[in-house]
C-alpha cells in the first residue's frame, strides 16, 4: 500500500469536514476554502459572487486541513511526505512546512497555537507546536483516527476512530483519553453543533447518522442515510444536519431536533466536504470525481451553482476572508 495516497482514495477522504468549521470573525466576510487533493491546490471561493477568487498551491496531496481565525493560516496535513502545510490566507502563499513525521490525516487547530492532529497509522493523536512543528504530547486512540473536531474553548476533542467504529473524547487541556463512545461501522466525519450539545458522526460503511449527546457521552439517536455518509455539517441556528452521500451524488437534509429527513439535494459525483455559512443562507459540497463545487440554497434546498474547480475537490471550510 502506498503511503497514504492509495489509502485515502481507497477511502473516499474527506468528508468533512471537517467539520471542524473555521469561524469567520464579526462583520468579515465568510469565504469558502475547498481542498483538492490529486492538484495541491486550496482555493477561495468569494461567497458573494460564488466564484474563485485565488488558489494556493501546496505541496504533495494534502489530505485535510483546518483554520485557526486567529493567526490567519490554514494547516493542511501531508500523509506521504509526514508534514504539514502551513498557509498563510491573508497572503495567500505557502508560509512554511512543518516535518512532524507518521502519517497525518485529520487536524484541528486551537487558539492558542497547538494543532491536533491524527496519526492514521500510528492510531494516535499528536499535539504539534503550530510555529515550530515540535510534537509536545501524544495520545494513543482507536483504529485509524480520521477527522477531528475540538469545542470552541479547546477544552474537548472529539476524534473519529474508524476501524474502531468509535468516537473517541479526550481531555484537550490534559491530553487524556476521557471515554470512546461506540457509533456505526467507519465512523469519519465530525460535526459539532453551535450549543455543542450535539455532536454528528457520519457512518460510511453501516449509512447511518450517530447523534451523539455530548452531556452524556452517549448515542442519543440514530438516522438512516444514503450510501456512504462521506461528510456532516450542522447549519449555524443548530436547524438541520446536511449528510453528503457519496454513492448516491446528493445531500441529505435532516432535522437536527427530529432527526427525520427534510429533503434530498443532487450535487455532483461522489461528493465528500460540506459547510454551511454562518448566516444560513447556502452551502457548499466538494464533488470529488467532478471537480466543482456545488452550491446549495438551503431555504429551497435546491443547488443554485456548480463551481469548476481543481481536480480532486474533498474538503471545505468556511472562513474570515479578513483573518
Amino acid at each position: 500500500m502506498k503511503p497514504l495516497a492509495g489509502l485515502i482514495i481507497l477511502l473516499a477522504l474527506h468528508a468533512v469536514v471537517f467539520a471542524g468549521t473555521a469561524a469567520a470573525r464579526d462583520g468579515a466576510a465568510e469565504n469558502i476554502y475547498v481542498l483538492s487533493q490529486d492538484d495541491g491546490i486550496l482555493s477561495v471561493i468569494d461567497t458573494d459572487v460564488d466564484e474563485i477568487a485565488g488558489k494556493i498551491k501546496i505541496p504533495g496531496k494534502p489530505a485535510a486541513f483546518t483554520i485557526n481565525s486567529i493567526s490567519g493560516e490554514a494547516f493542511a496535513t501531508l500523509p506521504d511526505s509526514g508534514e504539514i502545510a502551513v498557509i498563510n490566507l491573508r497572503g495567500r502563499r505557502l508560509a512554511r512546512v512543518l516535518k512532524i513525521g507518521g502519517q497525518p490525516f485529520g487536524v484541528a487547530s486551537r487558539a492558542d497555537g497547538r494543532l491536533f492532529v491524527g496519526d492514521w497509522s500510528a492510531n494516535r493523536v499528536s499535539i504539534v507546536d503550530q510555529t515550530s512543528g515540535d510534537v509536545i504530547a501524544r495520545i494513543p486512540v482507536g483504529r485509524s483516527p480520521a477527522h477531528l473536531t475540538l469545542t470552541r474553548d479547546g477544552a474537548r476533542l472529539y476524534v473519529a476512530d474508524r476501524e474502531a467504529n468509535s468516537v473517541a473524547v479526550i481531555d484537550a487541556k490534559r491530553f487524556e483519553v476521557l471515554t470512546e463512545i461506540p457509533v456505526g461501522r467507519a465512523p469519519f466525519a465530525l460535526a459539532l453543533s453551535s450549543d455543542e450539545k450535539q455532536l454528528a458522526v457520519a457512518n460510511v460503511q453501516s449509512a447511518t447518522l450517530s447523534i451523539v449527546d455530548t452531556s452524556k457521552l452517549e448515542i442519543r439517536s440514530s438516522a438512516a442515510t444514503r450510501a456512504m455518509p462521506y461528510g456532516v455539517a450542522i447549519t449555524h441556528d443548530d436547524a438541520v444536519v446536511l449528510v453528503s452521500n457519496q454513492q448516491g451524488g446528493s445531500i441529505s437534509v435532516i432535522d437536527a431536533k427530529t432527526h427525520a429527513p427534510r429533503a434530498e439535494i443532487k450535487v455532483g459525483r461522489y461528493p465528500e466536504g460540506v459547510a454551511a455559512l454562518k448566516n444560513g443562507s447556502k452551502a457548499y459540497v466538494a464533488n470529488w470525481f467532478s471537480a466543482s463545487v456545488s452550491v446549495l440554497d438551503l431555504k429551497t434546498n435546491t443547488e443554485i451553482k456548480r463551481i469548476s474547480c481543481p481536480e480532486g475537490p474533498r474538503m471545505v471550510l468556511t472562513g474570515s476572508a479578513a483573518p
